[in-house]
């Protein structure tokens, strides 16, 4: 009982699943014709939905290693230093048919992109694009200077001629763009297209719930080099004079800025707002489907939602297996048992089908009514896509009581808010498809507060490859509609 190849959105929102999908969205949306209209459009929601932040790591080698994928990087957390933002734009301009590339300045290691297409002059060339810092910069014709022309004429930058960004996204102290366009010494990089799509894999049962909030932070949020509190930004919405830092993205952001703690110089202070990482959590109560729920079993019955072992001196094991589109933060356990003196029971996860295997709980007695496993706990499912959960039961008494009544689990994980579905004012067409179904049905919930008070709008799929919904909001503006969540369910038909 499961579906797969499950994705649902918004026809108002570019598409979340891959960069890719997402550029080529974002031309859809703003109705381009040639590759210049595709670049400029896609510079604007590049930055209207990445966030800066730090380098990412990912589970490897031992250890945690920096991630170089640019899917995840996009999708999974939504923010990343100079480097990774070319990584994305790279991945999302080609995969989406331009001719794009990395560049580097090689002195100062400052990574930003650039795209091939003919412009209003007539003439085919490269243009530069730096959305981390927030420039682009015109030549004398108007159009996106390249690499070439900035290392060729460094009053472009100096003196800026009119047409390109209005501000500079990082405080101008910070940003460093005196230094950072001298690119006379830059490195092209080549970078192929990987068109990798996220998908869900539900199983029946399976709730994903993903919110445009920080819920409990120190558990979903990745905390690293200091941020503290889980800010993933550093792009405050005022400047430092005061004025909205990006004026035409700012009804898309003022609803999703929390307030953090100042560090190292960045322009926001206590009480100033910055973007936050959305989160997100799997939420399953496997037992309330039996064997059927299990990817492997021995010496277990399973009856009315519990499982129990065949008998005394039989060690019962259940594993079930997990499947994320996004990266998993923390693992808790609600748990419910029924023991007696000298029984055992246990829980542990593997990254790998069972090959190797990390217990983190194996006591005699019940087990805690709550488990949580943090992402700072090792072992742990931090940075997994996908991992196996084993529970281990065992008892010398033929009278024993033993029993696991219930279990459900909660998987917490980070995802790209700003990629998430969101309606905007007008007409909206929902939609949910599936390349399989299997004896399940799905649903898709968008929850907001718009001018009318608290919303919430869904539908269903149960037979059939797409379902769709138009839905029309009495919004005006982007910002008279908060976006709350979007959870998709997977029903036993």
């Amino acid at each position: 009982m499961k579906a797969s190849g499950v994705w649902f959105g918004s026809s108002a929102w570019p598409c979340g699943s891959s960069p890719g999908a997402f550029a080529r969205d974002v031309f859809r949306l703003e109705r381009c014709e040639t590759d210049r209209d595709k670049a400029l459009a896609f510079y604007k929601w590049f930055q209207r939905t990445m966030m800066r932040g730090p380098n990412l790591r990912v589970p490897g080698m031992g250890g945690y290693i920096h991630c170089t994928d640019p899917h995840l990087l996009f999708t999974s957390w939504g923010h990343n230093e100079c480097t990774g933002w070319g990584w994305v734009a790279a991945e999302a301009l080609q995969a989406a048919g331009l001719k794009a590339r990395r560049a580097v300045t090689n002195n100062s290691g400052h990574t930003f992109y650039e795209v091939w297409y003919k412009g209003l002059d007539g003439k085919e060339g490269w243009h530069a694009f730096d959305p981390f810092i927030g420039w682009f910069y015109t030549n004398d014709a108007g159009e996106v200077a390249s690499c070439e022309e900035l290392a060729a004429h460094p009053d472009l930058v100096t003196h800026p001629r009119p047409g390109g960004p209005g501000r500079l996204g990082h405080h101008p102290e910070r940003a460093g763009v005196l230094h950072r366009y001298q690119v006379g010494d830059n490195l092209d990089v080549l970078q192929p297209a990987k068109n990798y799509e996220l998908r869900y894999e539900p199983k029946a049962g399976m709730v994903f719930s993903n919110l445009w909030r920080p819920e409990i932070p120190d558990l979903a949020l990745f905390l690293e080099d200091g941020r503290e509190g889980g800010t993933h930004c550093d792009m405050s919405l005022y400047d430092e004079e005061g004025k909205p830092r990006f004026a035409d993205h700012f009804p898309y952001w003022k609803h999703y800025v929390w307030p953090t703690k100042s560090e190292k110089g960045v322009t926001y202070g206590p009480g100033d707002g910055v973007r936050w990482h959305g989160s997100g959590a799997l939420r399953w109560q496997p037992l309330l489907f039996g064997a059927d729920a299990a990817c492997e079993h021995a010496n277990a019955v399973f009856e009315d939602g519990t499982v129990r072992p065949t008998g005394a001196k039989k060690h019962c094991e259940v594993w079930w297996h997990v499947k994320l589109p996004y990266m998993a933060s923390y693992l808790r356990l609600n748990v419910a048992a029924d023991t007696g003196g000298g029984d055992l029971i246990g829980f542990s996860i593997s990254p790998d089908a069972g090959r190797s295997r990390h217990n983190f709980y194996w006591k005699a007695g019940a087990p805690p009514k709550l488990l949580t496993v943090g992402p700072k706990d090792a072992p742990g499912i931090k940075g997994m896509q996908e991992f196996w959960l084993r529970v281990d039961m065992s008892t010398q008494s033929a009278a024993s009581p033993l029993r696991l009544r219930g279990l459900g689990l909660c998987v917490g994980y980070q995802q790209n808010m700003h990629l998430q579905p969101r309606l905007l004012p007008g007409e909206n067409e929902l939609y949910l498809q599936a390349e399989e179904l299997d004896g399940v049905k799905l649903r898709a919930e968008w929850n907001f507060a718009g001018p009318e008070g608290e919303q919430s709008e869904a539908l269903e799929l149960g037979k059939g490859a797409r379902a769709t919904k138009k839905v029309r909001t009495s919004a005006r503006k982007p910002d008279e509609l908060i976006m709350r969540g979007v959870t998709l369910t997977c029903i036993q038909a």
